[in-house]
């Protein structure tokens, strides 16, 4: 009877001190302008990433012989580039594949870095130490040079990309969840849970990722802005999407050669690129400051 009463109290502690908020995230995101904002515009990008390849006016790999370098007309809102391609078609598509990319590794980013701060932070002692002094080595060394190196052993492909940028972005987000696991680590309900045997694995999974959701989502938005302009980069020196996928940062080097004749080529994928991490960042720092108010 006594370990069902320490059982019973264990839950009602852990249901009292959760950190989870306890409102409806949607309705706090409406309520205050740059989160509403910001919401509703990556909200409309996400829209336009699903539907991109459906409303594109053109086929974004075919080749119009008789409009190379076209500045925006009629026929082509945002002109074509330098083997007369469509450069809007290219835009829509390309919205697809640089989302797909910066999500993807963010979720490998997620998921990796979250048990190795999380474990960390509640084993402690020697292993914390030893995975901490491991992570602050590979922090060292620049995100984006750290990604050079993993796709350059790989070989250049959207898909080796998207695994170093996740990879390469491992270390700084393990350090913050680390960071944010140790607050949660000497809570009254972990100690109970701990008293009546329960096991690690399940006090990780149930009690202290549950309560650092906050804090895991406003990190994973921040990193998915980051992941954006990673991959554009990567396009943009060849080591990521391969012609002729339509993807920005790829566009932003076929057009580097061309800024005086024709300015078209990279501003418009400049633009869209500032416009969606710009977005991205608004939305992380407005979810900062709804999941921590007094900040």
């Amino acid at each position: 009877m006594s370990e069902i009463n320490k059982a019973v109290t264990v839950r009602s502690m852990w249901r009292k001190e959760r950190q989870l908020p306890r409102f409806e995230l949607l309705g706090k995101i409406m309520q205050r302008k740059k989160a509403k904002y910001s919401f509703l515009m990556m909200l409309g990008i996400i829209v336009i990433g699903i539907i991109g390849p459906w409303i594109a006016p053109h086929d974004p790999t075919k080749t119009y012989y008789e409009a190379f370098m076209q500045g925006p007309s009629k026929q082509f809102w945002l002109g074509t580039d330098a083997i007369g391609r469509d450069i809007l078609s290219r835009l829509l598509y390309g919205t697809r594949v640089t989302l797909t990319a910066a999500v993807m590794a963010s979720a490998m980013t997620f998921v990796v870095g979250t048990l190795i701060g999380v474990t960390s932070a509640y084993i402690g002692g020697f292993f914390d130490n030893l995975i901490m002094r491991i992570m602050d080595v590979l922090l060292a060394l620049p995100g984006i040079v750290l990604a050079l190196a993993i796709v350059a052993a790989l070989g250049p492909s959207q898909e080796n990309a998207m695994i170093a940028i996740g990879i390469a972005s491992i270390p700084g987000f393990s350090i913050l969840v680390r960071g944010a696991a140790l607050s949660i680590k000497e809570s009254g309900y972990v100690e109970a849970s701990r008293s009546i045997g329960s096991s690690n694995w399940w006090i990780i999974i149930n009690q202290l990722i549950p309560n650092i959701a906050n804090v895991l989502i406003v990190y994973t938005t921040m990193f998915i802005g980051g992941a954006i302009l990673s991959t554009s980069a990567l396009g943009f020196i060849g080591l990521g999407a391969q012609p002729p996928t339509p993807e920005w940062g790829t566009m932003l080097n076929e057009g580097k050669d061309y800024l005086r004749e024709a300015w078209w080529l990279a501003t418009f994928p400049g633009i869209a690129i500032t416009v969606v991490v710009f977005t991205v960042y608004m939305l992380g720092d407005a979810l900062r400051d709804i999941f921590d108010p007094k900040a």
